[in-house]
């Protein structure tokens, strides 16, 4: 009866224990996704002037104080076209750092058939008229990482993206949680 005993209480110890991990995993989740409601993915940039941006949303919110933060901008740039979109830096002391991706989307209607189009946008960043960071993205290619560090005292941060081709696509210039650090 001892064996039956301990195994028993061996076997009571192991669900407790689980439950245990199941209850601290729960509770981590609900932090994480409390963290990410009420954490504006887009903070250290406030759109200024010049193109304005789609702003982008979570599709799911589970806030009840008030609509879902943005989680990023995008803009529609056609064939040859450009857009510039100036930003007003929030915490001028605090953050410096960019951060985000670039993603570019493209697609053309063919025959009542939806295609990836080749297009590609090559992009800046300046702060107060200081270039700060560049690059190409394609579409279809994988989201480029927004790096980069503001002057501290800039106050305003430039975003230029200009399409390289004349495709008849539309194309979808995206900043996904775009922002300072």
């Amino acid at each position: 009866m001892s064996g039956l005993g301990g195994s028993y209480h061996y076997e009571s110890m192991g669900a407790s224990s689980g439950a245990g991990w199941a209850l601290l995993a729960v509770v981590i989740s609900g932090l994480l996704g409390y963290w990410m409601v009420t954490t504006d993915p887009t903070e250290g940039l406030d759109y200024a002037s010049g193109d304005l941006p789609e702003e982008m949303k979570r599709t799911i919110c589970y806030s009840d104080s008030g609509p879902c933060p943005p989680t990023g901008f995008k803009w529609s740039i056609s064939g040859s076209g450009v857009i510039q979109t100036r930003f007003e830096r929030e915490d001028v002391d605090d953050r410096t750092e960019f951060r985000g991706w670039f993603r570019l989307e493209a697609a053309v209607l063919v025959q009542d058939e939806v295609r990836d189009c080749p297009t590609a946008v090559d992009w800046s960043l300046t702060a107060d008229n200081k270039p700060v960071a560049h690059g190409t993205i394609t579409a279809g290619s994988e989201d480029r990482e927004v790096t980069g560090t503001s002057p501290p005292e800039a106050r305003s941060i430039l975003l230029t993206a200009r399409r390289t081709d004349s495709l008849a696509c539309r194309s979808t210039f995206q900043w996904i949680y775009a922002g300072l650090d």
